[in-house]
């Protein structure tokens, strides 16, 4: 039950974003989160991104302004891989700060 309670998440979250262009992490991340560990729902993500973006290069690429695609399109993708090394980067530091309530001290 519960991957199909994810993919019809991402369908969804798919659709909804489609002519937006952005979103779909914010969406996604927090429903993954719920089911895999923040790691896996990372890269779960990424690959939803993935799909998502190569259907909408299928059914829309054709309209696409070039010069447009070139500028913002080739620095994502280098921003991109950027952010996935800071990410792996960040993943290993230890915490510097644990909230607790008054009621988790009783």
């Amino acid at each position: 039950m519960e991957f199909v309670i994810i993919a019809l998440a991402a369908f969804f979250a798919s659709g909804l974003t489609f002519f937006s262009g952005f979103g779909l992490g914010t969406l996604l991340l927090p429903v993954f989160a719920l089911f895999f560990t923040v790691e896996v729902a990372v890269a779960v993500t990424a690959i939803v991104h993935c799909a998502n973006n190569i259907f909408k290069i299928g059914v829309a690429g054709k309209q696409a302004d070039k010069t447009l695609v070139l500028r913002f399109g080739v620095p994502a993708i280098i921003a991109a891989f950027a952010g996935a090394a800071a990410l792996g980067y960040v993943s290993h530091f230890d915490e510097i700060f644990r909230y607790s309530s008054d009621r988790e001290r009783r």
